[in-house]
């Protein structure tokens, strides 16, 4: 493909800055990323602000899988795809200061090899898998036990598909995503307080402060942990629709208030670049907007031998569910799953 600076008409962009490492509670809008990806190839004639997004995102060497980890065989592709399937893992811990922490969500982001959309899953954070060198653990135990990569290569061990590139949003990103674009509207499911704010039943609009507020609380929803996936959801794919619509892609201020705030909020592997980031928006075009969403199969809640309260799998769906994995085929088993 064109070099980026062919692409976006060789702007040089503005250079990450730094800021703190403190990563946010609620990182599922590390899917922002692929909003941004749609804004960019919805609205070329934007270049310049996309690049300058794009140059500013900060690129992590430590989010690889640990070294000696041994990776799933890469898998074929169906007849007739475009390009290769890609797999995101969308992470975020309770880090504090020097301490390392858990990761607090954790998310799969599925982009077909036809580019036809994708597919968002979110996994329970105390969900009981075998963690490679560490035996039985919660899923958010990897982070602490060794970071990103530790994380990945749990991943990849679960599903059995290879993770290609690994997304963090941090706090204050979340906020002034959603701000920039003017808040959110989201169905809501369950009505609820928290943090001063009032979430009832139906349709309802959501800044920067209330949206965190409302994807953070589990107590008071039905499901617990189960409820406050559906809502994170919700809001990625709500903020996703109002970056790709007509409104924020034909105001230039808007836009351009957008795609410089989401850059310098991301941390990401080394091996997405600015061209890879291209290459999938020139693929994906319009479809970015396309997300179908679910949870990872599970059962139900357990205790673990040791005490711990844990979230059990459900073996056979987990095994149909790399099987649409390693075969490309996510929208089978979504539609099964439902």
């Amino acid at each position: 493909m064109s070099s980026v600076d062919d692409l976006l008409d060789n702007g040089d962009g503005g250079r990450g800055r730094p800021r703190k490492r403190r990563w946010v509670l609620f990182t599922v809008v590390g899917l922002l990323a692929v909003a941004l990806i749609g804004a960019i190839a919805l609205a070329g004639y934007y270049g310049k602000s996309a690049l300058d997004a794009l140059d500013s995102i900060k690129r992590e060497p430590s989010m690889t899988p640990t070294e000696g980890a041994t990776r799933p065989a890469p898998v074929p592709t169906k007849e007739g795809e475009t390009a290769a399937p890609l797999n995101f893992v969308l992470m975020g811990s309770d880090t504090r200061g020097d301490e390392r922490g858990r990761s607090d969500v954790l998310q799969l982001l599925h982009v077909p090899g036809d580019r036809s959309g994708a597919y968002l899953m979110s996994i329970p954070r105390d969900t009981w898998v075998e963690v490679p060198g560490r035996g039985q653990a919660k899923i958010n135990a990897a982070y602490s036990f060794g970071g990103a990569g530790l994380t990945i290569e749990t991943m990849e061990a679960l599903l059995d598909v290879p993770m290609d590139h690994t997304v963090i949003i941090d706090f204050e990103g979340f906020v002034r995503v959603i701000d920039a674009l003017g808040g959110v509207t989201v169905n809501n499911r369950y009505p609820s307080n928290s943090g001063g704010f009032d979430f009832p039943e139906g349709e309802i609009e959501l800044s920067g402060e209330s949206a965190l507020q409302y994807v953070r609380e589990r107590k008071n929803l039905p499901a617990g942990d189960f409820s406050r996936g559906e809502r994170q959801r919700d809001v990625v794919m709500a903020v996703v629709r109002k970056i790709a619509s007509a409104g924020t892609l034909a105001d230039p201020g808007k836009f351009r208030d957008v795609v410089t705030t989401l850059g310098p909020n991301f941390t990401v592997d080394e091996a997405l670049t600015n061209d890879v980031i291209i290459d999938l928006a020139m693929g994906m075009g319009t479809d970015a907007t396309n997300i179908r969403s679910f949870q990872f199969p599970v059962t139900g809640t357990g205790t673990s031998s040791d005490g711990q309260s844990i979230v059990l799998m459900d073996e056979n769906k987990l095994e149909l569910l790399r099987e649409a994995l390693r075969s490309d085929d996510l929208a089978t088993y979504y539609e099964i799953q439902r």
